[in-house]
């Protein structure tokens, strides 16, 4: 499943939490680029307003999926390490290379007991928000990311009609805060200088994004 498809599943049910009627999941819902991502208004507010919270929920549950990994491959070694010194007939719990890699792991082990704690107490504080939950799980499983980007006045894409500018493939504005006005943008929603644009997908070609809208060289 792409990175697109489990944030329309996602969205899809932030909207029924969010709204309590038929009346209000259809009020204003548009297909937002080539996967067809389907949000409505409150949604998309809510994700607007919650972008960096959203955003650092799935950098450290990334970052602890990735800590976890290496402490796999470090147990892989130490094993290793154990087997080759009993085949040797020199096994040695005391053994410095032994010991330097047990402390290594119980390195990795602070560093994924840090990072739990941080994400753990931010998302409590979230724990009433579907939105920010369930999307940034979706993030962090995709390992992709979510930003707001200002359009600067030195932007290529100032005055353009989105569907006139040529994204990164798995890169998605799926909104667009405009003073107090929130945007849900199709093709021709056109970008003005000190838009907020909020992009999704995968992080390098939203980098790519954030760059050109911002001008940053």
């Amino acid at each position: 499943m792409s990175v697109f498809e489990k944030l329309k599943e996602s969205l899809g049910q932030s909207t029924e939490r969010l709204s309590g009627t038929a009346e209000k999941l259809i009020e204003k819902s548009v297909k937002i680029g080539s996967e067809g991502l389907e949000i409505t208004r409150e949604v998309v507010a809510n994700i607007s307003e919650k972008t960096t919270e959203i955003t650092t929920l799935a950098r450290l549950k990334y970052e602890i999926l990735m800590l976890n990994r290496r402490k796999e491959a470090e147990f892989l070694k130490l094993g290793k390490i154990a087997l080759d010194m009993h085949n040797a007939e020199e096994f040695d719990p005391e053994n410095r290379v032994m010991q330097d890699q047990l402390s290594a792991i119980a390195a990795i082990d602070k560093d994924i007991l840090a990072k739990q704690q941080e994400y753990e107490e931010l998302r409590k504080a979230h724990s009433d928000n579907y939105v920010v939950n369930q999307l940034s799980d979706d993030l962090a499983s995709a390992d992709a990311t979510m930003e707001k980007v200002i359009v600067s006045e030195k932007s290529n894409v100032v005055d353009k009609l989105l569907k006139e500018i040529l994204l990164p493939k798995e890169a998605l504005i799926s909104a667009v805060k405009r003073e107090d006005e929130m945007i849900i943008p199709d093709g021709n929603t056109r970008l003005k200088i000190g838009d907020q644009v909020v992009v999704i997908g995968k992080k390098e070609d939203v980098e790519k994004v954030v760059k050109r809208f911002s001008a940053v060289k």
